[in-house]
């Protein structure tokens, strides 16, 4: 089970890996979908119940003993035995309406040759004689419940059950044998007076008859019993001695064709489903062999700098399109560090440590207009006198305007129009002019213009500063300047931990990366017929596992047939590993990325030597590409003992390597969920609790109260 559990997860990461991080429909993905939602806890359900069906030997019977038992076969030559069995049980607790038995279809037999094998037994006309009773199947079992639920019994009472036991064909080689396991593993009491009567159909001549408290033929008690053979009739009762509180083996072995004919008990649906199993792999393995094999791979040629001026996370997708996107985006900061667009710092906290990232490039602020904003001119009027007819009209109209309510006004409107008559008004005595701020508001507007000329000249100062450092520096683009304007879009110095809304760029760098490459360099056919294998082969693994767990009505001389189909599934996932291709140019590219990576890996100090001549910078501009190409420390190892210019990255140790990076990418604030799992333990009720699933763990069968 364990294994089956590792392969559905396996399955899963598989998809994950081969998912994009943006999310659009996609029928064959939805289909994946819903076939794990569905088909994981249907599996793992019915899986489980089966197993744990099996796994309580050791509870106790509930209120009552069997004080005798006694089991009657009447054994056919065609392997069919009328089964009779006579249980006397004592209920020395009140509350119970009877019992229930199981007997399993499926058990294991051993052999005098010592090989145990598994067979199938069909049971029919099961039935309880004189007592109400009801049959059904629980878990491969064949479950009797005796008794009357309006009612209770009390004290002893003697159960007879009757049923046909149709044990199939003969399926030993080379000689027959008649194995029966009597009265059931699991009880939870002493089985008291076992006694065990087999009716063969033909007279025993000096065959040999053995009797097992197991399935193996490990632990004989033919000294604990009694065992009388009389022509065709033997006798089994036990000694004093015996403590039984399991299942008893009778073992005969007879001569080859002592039986005739036989039923075939098995069914024909897990062999279909193998066979179907069998041909999904010949499908996914053509599926592979017409649209997942690879073009013709490309001889890597020698690149000096990255190949058609790819940044540091393409270069690192084309190489391994299954790197984490974190990974990525932090070559891209690494990357505006070389370019010089950023300095990284880390910041000592007793044994944290943190990483804080400066802008460079600060863009200068703007000068804000509302610099030059002028106060509002406020004038203070107080009336002499009255209105007359020696006023013009706009005169009259500034006096009714002014002086509505009051003989005081003060005006902050109007202005002009108050200012065109003032002169009259005052010198002819109808208006007195308290208080003019205009004197003052002049002088301070000249004061802030000239603050204003003198912000803007810095301003501009700046900006050219700006521009010219901007000019100077290489050009980012796409998802750097993306990533650029995203780790500044507050503040010029953040602390990457403390940078809530930076890791938004893992899903902004995957989804750029996807939508610009994925098709360019993976063949879009390949990875649609990848997710019609990964459909088919999730339905050829769900096949397997119910064709196992729940049908299992397989001949056991063809159960390799299961094996095979878990096999075929193990293929079909190895199939849809390989199956992802890339295209014509993908294969170029890659193979253009292998050898940029095959030349920083293998490059003498000769060459380098001369590159750096060229560029001083290549040190640092090849820096970002060897994260993600997995050979940082190696590539800054070569650079020991090659002299080149200071440049200031920041005080990160980066000539650590991976392990500088590392605490780069441990710093990246990522918000913390929390889970919790709720786990409950139940049972599959059978007619008693828990205990009463049947068969204990060597599924002999066996029962209970109720």
């Amino acid at each position: 089970m364990i294994i089956f559990v590792f392969f559905i997860f396996l399955f899963v990461f598989i998809i994950l890996k081969n998912s994009n991080t943006k999310i659009n429909f996609d029928f064959s993905k939805f289909m994946i979908v819903i076939l794990i939602i569905i088909g994981i806890p249907y599996i793992i359900g019915i899986a489980g119940s089966k197993l744990m069906s099996n796994n309580d030997a050791n509870a106790v019977a509930d209120g009552f003993t069997i004080e005798g038992y006694e089991v009657i076969l009447d054994v056919g030559i065609d392997n069919k035995v009328e089964v009779t069995e006579n249980i006397d049980i004592n209920f020395y607790e009140s509350g119970h309406h009877g019992i229930y038995k199981f007997t399993p279809l499926w058990l294991e037999y051993t052999g005098k040759d010592n090989k145990t094998i598994k067979r199938k037994s069909n049971i029919v006309n099961y039935v309880a004689v004189n007592d109400n009773y009801t049959v059904d199947t629980v878990n491969y079992k064949k479950r009797i419940k005796i008794g009357d639920p309006y009612s209770f019994v009390d004290g002893r009472h003697l159960y007879t059950i009757k049923y046909t036991y149709d044990m199939g064909k003969d399926p030993f080689n080379g000689f027959d044998e008649f194995i029966f396991h009597a009265f059931g593993d699991f009880w939870g009491t002493q089985i008291k007076n076992p006694k065990i009567v087999v009716n063969l159909p033909k007279d025993l001549d000096g065959n040999i008859v053995n009797v097992y408290t197991d399935k193996y033929r490990k632990m004989n008690v033919n000294s604990l019993v009694n065992t009388v053979v009389e022509k065709n009739k033997v006798t089994i009762t036990s000694k004093s001695n015996l403590l039984l509180n399991k299942s008893l083996t009778v073992d005969i072995e007879l001569p080859e064709n002592y039986f005739v004919g036989g039923s075939f008990n098995y069914g024909w649906i897990s062999f279909i489903i193998s066979m179907i199993t069998i041909g999904i792999t010949g499908i996914v393995f053509f599926i592979w062999s017409r649209y997942g094999k690879n073009y013709e791979k490309r001889v890597p040629t020698v690149e000096f700098y990255a190949p058609d001026n790819l940044n540091s996370a393409e270069i690192g997708y084309i190489y391994n399109k299954r790197q984490p996107n974190k990974k990525l985006t932090i070559s891209l900061i690494v990357s505006l560090a070389s370019k010089g667009y950023l300095k990284i710092n880390e910041i000592k906290e007793g044994s944290k440590s943190k990483i804080e990232i400066t802008n460079l490039l600060v863009k200068p602020k703007e000068v804000n207009e509302n610099e030059l904003k002028i106060p509002v001119r406020m004038i203070t009027v107080k009336k002499l006198k009255d209105i007359d007819d020696k006023l013009s009209q706009s005169e009259t109209t500034m006096m009714v305007h002014m002086f509505k309510r009051d003989n005081t006004t003060v005006l902050s409107n109007n202005i002009e129009l108050f200012l065109n008559v003032k002169d009259r008004l005052v010198n002819d005595g109808y208006i007195e002019v308290i208080r003019d701020n205009g004197e003052s508001i002049k002088k301070e507007v000249e004061k802030k213009q000239r603050k204003f000329d003198e912000l803007y000249m810095d301003y501009y100062k700046k900006q050219q500063e700006y521009e010219k450092k901007k000019a100077s520096l290489p050009e980012i683009k796409g998802m750097e300047s993306a990533i650029y304007h995203r780790l500044f879009e507050s503040k010029d110095v953040i602390i990457l931990s403390e940078h809530k809304s930076f890791y938004h760029s893992f899903s902004e760098v995957a989804n750029d990366l996807s939508n610009r490459f994925k098709k360019k360099v993976i063949d879009e056919v390949s990875s649609k017929k990848r997710n019609i294998t990964i459909i088919l082969s999730i339905i050829s693994l769900y096949l397997s596992l119910f064709s196992f767990f729940v049908i299992e009505d397989l001949d056991p001389t063809l159960s390799i047939l299961y094996y095979v189909s878990f096999a075929c599934f193990a293929v079909d996932i190895f199939f849809v590993i390989v199956m992802g291709r890339r295209t014509d140019y993908g294969e170029v590219i890659y193979a253009r990325v292998l050898g940029f990576r095959n030349f920083l890996l293998t490059a003498e100090k000769e060459k380098l030597e001369s590159l750096v001549l060229e560029n001083p910078h290549y040190f640092y501009d090849i820096l970002p590409y060897t994260y993600v190409l997995n050979i940082s420390k190696k590539w800054i190892e070569k650079f020991e003992n090659i002299p080149m210019p200071e440049f200031d990255m920041g005080d990160f140790k980066y000539i650590d390597g991976d392990s500088s990076f590392s605490s780069i990418y441990d710093n990246v604030y990522f918000p913390v969920t929390t889970s919790s799992s709720r786990s409950s333990s139940g049972c599959s009720s059978c007619g008693g609790g828990c205990s009463s699933c049947g068969g204990g763990c060597s599924s002999c069968g066996g029962g209970g109260s109720w």
